[in-house]
């Protein structure tokens, strides 16, 4: 059986005050429902492709609970970056070589059956209630903690960088499939999508690659620079990018050279995307803190493998 997860809506600082939420801490992962019964563990990402087999780690889950059940979790490692590595490697040195140097937590949120009964459509903190009891936090998996109090949450969440928290509403059930306004995220950084502009320069452990991506957004017709981005790569990323964007090359694409702060490698024609997360623009519209997400394709929003 594939399930599909549930999804949220984006709320607002607003919805820190709601007495009718109850709040988690937004995970930087990859979402992930576990299948668990007496016979093992499966593994299914939120598009319903089994990855079991990526996660050797969590092989002995279904030992944590104590009865059969499907659950909701999100799995993450040191960065966004090391869990994206961990998902899509496939051979079984690959595999291994990931799980030492990228090792893997699944936080459980959430129970969608017990015992091949469906406890959808009990109130998420009556759910809590039975994933508490069924679960046993002696593993790779844990339980991922909840509260009331959704500012201090939140306030704890800024202080760490982190992505934002969840406010989820108390009596809601568990809509499979669907987005709904009874889950919302309530993010600390805030996503958008720039077009690569330019390479700068690389030093130390990136002299051969590149230092960060120069972007470029367009305001009112004109392509204007929004700052660079150089954190958030890891080494294949950084080596694919430049092979990428070595057929793009081109003049300076702004009306007037910016000031990059570091010496560029080469301009591009801004045709690729990348999407970042920051945390502000600066009152001259510069990125602040921005942090490489992903690479879209040309024309569209679907990730580059």
């Amino acid at each position: 059986m594939i399930v599909s997860p549930m999804l949220a809506e984006t709320g607002t600082g607003s919805d820190l005050k709601r007495k009718d939420l109850l709040f988690e801490t937004k995970l930087d992962g990859v979402r992930c429902i576990a299948h668990l019964t007496p016979l093992g563990t499966k593994l299914q990402a939120r598009s319903g492709s089994d990855i079991t087999k990526q996660f050797p780690e969590l092989a002995e889950l279904h030992r944590q609970v104590k009865k059969p059940c499907i659950l909701d979790g999100e799995l993450t490692s040191m960065t966004f970056n090391a869990i994206q590595h961990r998902i899509h490697r496939q051979g079984r040195l690959e595999i291994k070589l990931g799980m030492a140097v990228y090792p893997v937590t699944y936080f459980v949120f959430d129970i969608l059956y017990l015992d091949g009964t469906s406890v959808k459509g009990l109130r998420l903190i009556d759910r809590k209630a039975i994933l508490k009891a069924v679960f046993n936090e002696s593993g790779q998996a844990k339980l991922l903690t909840f509260t009331a109090n959704g500012e201090n949450l939140f306030g704890e969440a800024r202080e760490r960088q982190l992505e934002g928290i969840m406010g989820k509403a108390i009596n809601s059930p568990y809509l499979e499939g669907k987005r709904s306004d009874a889950w919302l995220k309530i993010k600390n950084f805030k996503e958008a999508t720039y077009y690569i502009c330019g390479l700068t320069e690389g030093e130390n452990d990136r002299a051969s690659t590149f230092g960060s991506v120069i972007l470029g957004d367009v305001v009112d017709g004109e392509l204007r620079y929004v700052g660079n981005v150089g954190s958030g790569f890891n080494q294949d990323q950084l080596i694919m990018l430049l092979k990428v964007l070595e057929f793009d090359r081109a003049e300076c694409p702004f009306k007037a050279r910016p000031d990059t702060d570091r010496p560029v490698k080469f301009w591009t024609r801004p045709e690729w995307q990348v999407e970042v997360r920051y945390l502000e623009l600066s009152p001259d519209g510069r990125l602040r803190f921005p942090t490489f997400r992903r690479l879209l394709t040309k024309g569209d929003s679907d990730e580059v493998r």
